[in-house]
C-alpha cells in the first residue's frame, strides 16, 4: 500500500503557474484506500477540484498487479494518470502530474 511520508509538503504548492487560473494545493488527505488532494484556485467561478490518488497498486481482470497507481479527477473519472512510486516520491514530478490532470480536456 502507498504511504506519502511528506504529504503536508504538498501543501500551499502552487500549480500552473504561468497561466491565470492560480491553482495551489489546499491540503492532502490520507483515507484506508486512497488519498484524496483538494486543489483551489482564487481565479475560477468553480473554487476547486479535488484529485484522488489510490492507494494499491492497479490490478486487471486476471489479477494481475502492475507496478503503478492511479490519480483521476473525482469530478471527471476519465482525466486519470498512472503513476509509478518514483513519480510520486519526487516532489516536482508529482506536482507536474496534478498539473497534467488540470490541463486534460476529457
Amino acid at each position: 500500500m502507498l504511504t506519502i511520508k511528506n504529504k503536508d509538503k504538498l501543501n500551499n504548492e502552487v500549480l500552473l503557474r504561468h497561466t491565470t487560473d492560480g491553482y495551489y494545493v489546499k491540503d492532502v488527505c490520507e483515507y484506508p484506500d486512497h488519498y484524496l488532494i483538494n486543489i483551489r484556485s482564487h481565479n475560477k467561478t468553480i473554487a476547486g477540484d479535488i484529485l484522488i490518488l489510490l492507494r494499491n497498486k492497479v490490478q486487471n481482470q486476471n489479477n494481475h498487479t502492475y507496478n503503478y497507481y492511479t490519480l483521476y479527477n473525482s469530478n471527471e473519472p476519465q482525466r486519470r494518470l498512472n503513476l509509478t512510486k518514483q513519480m510520486i516520491r519526487f516532489k516536482d514530478m508529482f506536482l507536474h502530474s496534478i498539473e497534467t490532470i488540470l490541463k486534460m480536456n476529457n
